[in-house]
């Protein structure tokens, strides 16, 4: 069976689990790679980081490009400040200034015209753009996998609050989704174990990848971490560990309810939302494919 074409548009550099969905995404013999846009903040940092773990992952084939650093509404940008530290020689690698995800992610629809798929695990501020910027690139998507939500809590998770307006456009588009939110995402872990199979299991990237772990732990005052991005691309491959609610998405962007993700017309909405996990099993299929 053919590789599924898709993009990774990505806040890569602050928590740790973006760059475990990259190299989960860079390994996965279902689908072919063919690109990486960041977003939210210094792109061409993390346009940096994805380059710098494309290459130790022997995937220089694959571009990396830096994409919208402000929000639709030009809200304040939350900045972690630990990004990058720990990756050695991020300076010398060369990424253009420039916001270059439109261009991209328009060109990449087009030259792969109905079959694209896109990866979103940070804020929706590029795809956003990218749909109202060109009528035809929506209909040229394939599929959209979203990491954000939090669909049955009353609470707005951070890829939504980051930028509400964006993620209004892009659940209000005609482009098939298939989101998974905190309501699932938070049921499943990485501990000690985890890290250190994919500390001895990932070549040159593994000890950057315990490194980065271990960093965000410190972060967060923590001995474990939610893998919320990589556990939002496993629908891509493994769809049967999830159970999942067909339903509208209503964003709030109102004072009371702002960044609130809320299920409408469930039973015959248009999104698909993971709504359970097979988390042990999960867990262990996701170590499986980024230390394969």
């Amino acid at each position: 069976m053919a590789q599924r074409p898709v993009v990774l548009d990505t806040d890569i550099g602050t928590d740790v689990d973006d760059i475990l969905a990259l190299a989960l995404l860079a390994k996965a013999t279902e689908l072919d790679l063919v690109g990486v846009a960041t977003v939210y903040g210094d792109t061409p940092l993390r346009a940096r980081i994805a380059r710098f773990s494309l290459e130790k992952l022997g995937r220089t084939d694959v571009p990396a490009v830096a994409g919208a650093q402000k929000t639709l509404s030009d809200r304040p940008v939350w900045w972690a400040g630990h990004e990058g530290e720990g990756i050695p020689g991020l300076a010398d690698i060369p990424v253009s200034q420039g916001d270059a995800s439109d261009a991209f992610l328009h060109e990449t629809a087009r030259s792969h015209d109905g079959a694209l798929e896109i990866a979103a695990i940070g804020p929706l501020t590029n795809i956003a753009r990218a749909i109202s910027g060109d009528s035809n690139f929506a209909p040229r998507v394939r599929h959209l996998w979203i990491m954000g939500g939090a669909f049955w809590q009353e609470i707005a998770e951070h890829n939504i609050k980051c930028d509400p307006e964006a993620a209004d456009v892009v659940f209000r588009s005609p482009i098939p989704i298939t989101v998974c939110g905190l309501d699932v995402t938070r049921q499943v872990w990485f501990r000690e174990p985890e890290v250190a199979a994919i500390a001895a299991s990932c070549g040159e990237l593994g000890p950057v990848l315990e490194d980065q772990i271990r960093r965000w732990w410190a972060f967060s005052k923590s001995d474990r971490n939610n893998p919320h991005d990589p556990l939002a691309l496993m629908p891509m491959v493994r769809p049967d560990l999830f159970r999942f609610e067909h339903c509208d998405v209503a964003v709030g962007l109102s004072a009371d309810d702002l960044a609130r993700t809320t299920p409408t017309g469930c039973g015959a909405g248009r999104v698909r939302i993971a709504a359970d996990v097979r988390a042990a099993d999960a867990e262990a299929e996701m170590v499986r494919r980024i230390t394969a």
